[in-house]
């Protein structure tokens, strides 16, 4: 007679071993929590301080670009006037604004002071983009916008504000022959300190009243990891016309740096990872096997009421799988919750990776068949009279 069963009795029979010996199946199933949760946080630990080293990286300018002008055949190509504007319609762009040199222009305190004397401030007209693309932040006062940009306002670098005499908004200070009232002082620049000794005024203003200042340097500022991908885009979208005449930067160092930290975390992540599944694996076939050895009685009977090989090896994966989908789900959650216990700790922001967690439950319960495999083909072998005989 041959025995049919339905999904069903399938569990049910799967979840016998682990039902009449629970000591040994948690166990067997802590042994692949440990796995999944060190795998989930491993991954999770190593993208938290990914994430926290590429923000300090980014603080250092890993992620910015500048962009110049080029020379063509008759000498220097300047930039179009909607460079900057065309650069930040670049999908990985976070940030584009471009700075025009004024070096006829200088900064004095009054009118008073002699030309011949300059404190090494110098003059740039900006778009109003520049304080996002650069991080710059004002310490005092405010930063330009559409309005302020066309009038005769001026915002100083840290330094420049110290040397020029300005403690309070609302002084004048004199540029080029005119006065120019100050609309902000900027706090020290952690990513572009060249700024600390500018005097930045509007660039409507300064297209409308000094002359034609050319673009001089565009600032791009790119997603985290893309300032490659950006460059290679960046003559073409700046000028369609002459892409030969732009000038970008070559990625920072620390973009290089960037990247290799970014593939020793994934290494150190992805070694640790195996290592935890190889030991929950092992653990996984020593139940089974010992679970094989104490029910040979059982699995004899099976045999001599009609149970074919092919459901007693069924009856073994299942149970091992099963053991390893309860021992995943333990881990994923385990590891969730160090990988939150880190972050509190150190500070930084935790970086849980939902997929880690689903692909270790996944893994456990693959891990699980597969380390049951050996036992449940032993099993399946046993005759029904020797597995009797010896239980």
């Amino acid at each position: 007679m041959r025995l049919r069963l339905s999904v069903a009795d399938t569990l049910a029979t799967a979840t016998l071993g682990p039902r009449s010996r629970p000591t040994r199946s948690l166990l067997s199933m802590l042994g692949v929590a440990i796995g999944i949760a060190t795998l989930v946080a491993v991954i999770g630990i190593a993208g938290t301080n990914q994430a926290h080293t590429r923000t300090q990286l980014e603080a250092l300018g890993a992620n910015v670009l500048e962009v110049t002008p080029g020379d063509g055949p008759d000498g220097p190509i300047p930039l179009p006037t909607s460079a900057a504007a065309m650069i930040r319609r670049i999908g990985p762009v976070e940030g584009a604004a471009a700075l025009r040199d004024l070096p006829a222009h200088k900064a004095y305190r009054t009118d008073l002071v002699p030309a011949t004397m300059g404190s090494g401030i110098t003059v740039a007209a900006v778009e109003p983009e520049l304080a996002n693309a650069m991080d710059l932040a004002v310490a005092d006062g405010r930063w330009f916008d559409d309005a302020t940009s066309a009038v005769p306002g001026v915002v100083l670098g840290s330094r420049a504000a110290q040397l020029l005499g300005v403690s309070a908004v609302g002084q004048r200070v004199w540029i080029g022959d005119e006065w120019y009232g100050v609309l902000g002082v900027l706090a020290p620049a952690q990513l572009a300190p060249q700024f600390d000794m500018k005097a930045l005024i509007g660039d409507e203003w300064a297209i409308a009243h000094v002359g034609d200042p050319q673009i001089t340097t565009i600032y791009v500022r790119s997603r985290s990891g893309a300032a490659s991908e950006v460059r290679a885009v960046i003559p073409s979208t700046a000028n369609p016309a002459a892409p030969f005449a732009v000038t970008v930067a070559a990625p920072s160092r620390l973009e290089q740096a960037q990247t290799a930290v970014d593939e020793s975390y994934r290494a150190l992540a992805l070694g640790l990872a195996a290592i935890a599944l190889l030991v929950g694996a092992i653990g996984i076939v020593n139940t089974m096997v010992i679970a094989v050895l104490e029910r040979r009685g059982e699995i004899g009977l099976r045999r001599a009421v009609g149970a074919r090989a092919g459901q007693v090896r069924l009856q073994f994966v299942v149970e091992a799988a099963l053991i390893g989908l309860a021992g995943g789900a333990a881990g994923a959650v385990l590891g969730v919750l160090v990988t939150l216990g880190y972050g509190a700790v150190t500070t930084m922001t935790p970086r849980v990776d939902p997929v880690a967690c689903a692909a270790g439950v996944v893994l456990a319960v693959l891990v699980g068949a597969l380390a049951g495999a050996y036992p449940a083909s032993r099993a399946a072998r046993l005759s029904p009279t020797q597995a009797l005989r010896g239980g």
